[in-house]
């Protein structure tokens, strides 16, 4: 189901101008409230436009064939939130299966399963759809980490996150229907390019910290940044995927558990230390030396010397380094976490004087590199050991038990399942 929502808003109103009203959400449509005497009724429907005007981030305009109406929200959040619920709506589906998509292509594989090209048969739209196997998660006790991912993208409603639309499971599998990305992952990128110039890898910089910085404003501490996990849209914007290693610290504050690959470990991490937020600017750190320089900071085959390298010495530049890209780096690979870099020394860096946060969030900002996709349907930015695949559901032992069905994880659940994509109008 689609999220239902209600709250105080305003509206134009013929004769009266801006009112300030209450608007309600159900039913597929919204309906407009003043003094409890019903204003307005809307329909939402799949062919219902909805959209936010760049010029005022706070507005929304909802459009049918015959109708329209524009809706002010109290701040930017609170009209993000009414966006997605209302974008749900519009692609809310009562039923979703495997049996709903075209498989068209492997673009991923791991332990726990595969990802998937996958085309919805009654729309035509393009998702990566992600399918991990119960049976290998209850045997290494993971199962909390597809219900986390799932958590995560359901509350993350971000421009520089995947979005997830459907979420469903069988007695064998669960799957996650997410937003493509066919620009692929900047790993990719990064092994076949070798390095990224620094005006774009600085876009990027940006668009994962404003990310981070959201995540955390909700508590969540991501802990597994690394070029694998940052996708560019057709368009060479960011998204960060794969949220499996989460973590909810809005309660606890503080954890200890060891997660994460080896190379973006911060010192703190390493020598179980209690953590928080701060480990994901440090790996933000990491993952900028990488793009800029072609190696990682503290790189070593052995890991124990690697260890010994993050926890120990200082990080090194070439001697033509950009003295402003070296007091970024520094700042977030300090090996204190009190003192490391967080957004606000991010957002204030020399080193980001020339860009526009406001315009680098609204995706105004054109990326440096496009990624050039002549036919969508064919994945061009994804290893060809992956895409060379059969593409197909594969069969696998399904579950008994508990585990076999968790109401919360379906499609089914009340839970907001956001959208794919987000419009906005022209200034």
């Amino acid at each position: 189901m689609f999220e239902e929502r209600s709250g105080p808003v305003k509206v134009k109103i013929p004769g009266r101008g801006l009112s300030s009203v209450t608007a309600k959400l159900h039913d597929s449509k919204i309906e407009i409230f003043q003094n409890e005497k019903l204003l307005k009724s809307l329909p939402i429907s799949p062919s219902t436009s909805i959209d936010i005007d760049r010029s005022n981030l706070c507005s929304i305009s909802i459009h049918n064939r015959s109708d329209e109406l524009e809706m002010y929200a109290s701040d930017n959040e609170e009209t993000m939130e009414w966006l997605y619920a209302l974008k749900s709506a519009t692609y809310y589906h009562p039923s979703v299966s495997m049996d709903s998509f075209k498989l068209l292509a492997v673009i991923g594989r791991g332990y726990y399963g595969k990802v998937m090209l996958a085309q919805k048969k009654d729309s035509g739209e393009l998702f990566a759809i992600k399918s991990i196997q119960k049976k290998k998660l209850v045997e290494t006790n993971k199962v909390s980490t597809v219900i986390s991912e799932r958590n995560v993208l359901t509350q993350a409603i971000h421009p520089f996150i995947v979005k997830l639309r459907y979420a469903f499971q069988t007695a064998s599998k669960f799957y996650l229907v997410i937003e493509y990305a066919p620009g692929g992952e900047l790993f990719f990128h990064m092994q076949i390019r070798d390095i990224i110039p620094q005006k774009e890898a600085k876009l990027y910089c940006a668009e994962i910290a404003l990310a981070l910085d959201y995540l955390h404003s909700k508590g969540i501490v991501y802990r597994d940044l690394k070029p694998e996990n940052i996708l560019l849209d057709s368009n060479g914007f960011i998204k960060l995927t794969d949220f499996g290693l989460a973590k909810d610290l809005s309660v606890i504050k503080c954890t200890k558990t060891l997660c994460g690959t080896q190379e973006y470990l911060s010192p703190e991490l390493i020598m179980r230390q209690p953590y928080s937020f701060e480990i994901d600017w440090w790996a933000l750190g990491v993952v900028m030396y990488e793009m800029i320089f072609g190696y990682g900071p503290f790189y070593r085959e052995n890991f124990n010397e690697m260890f010994r390298r993050i926890i120990e010495d200082p990080v090194s530049f070439p001697s033509n380094t950009d003295r402003k890209l070296i007091s970024l780096i520094f700042g977030l690979l300090t090996k204190d976490p009190s003192k490391r870099y967080k957004f606000r020394e991010i957002k204030s860096s020399p080193f980001f004087a020339d860009l526009n946060w406001d315009d680098v969030y609204c995706m105004n900002v054109k990326p440096p590199f496009i990624p050039k996709i002549k036919n969508p349907t064919m994945p061009t930015y994804f290893d060809r050991e992956f895409t060379m695949e059969q593409p197909a559901d594969s069969i696998v032992t399904p579950l008994v038990g508990s585990v076999s069905d968790i109401s919360d994880f379906s499609f089914d659940s009340k839970e907001l399942i956001s959208p794919v994509d987000v419009h906005f109008s022209p200034q």
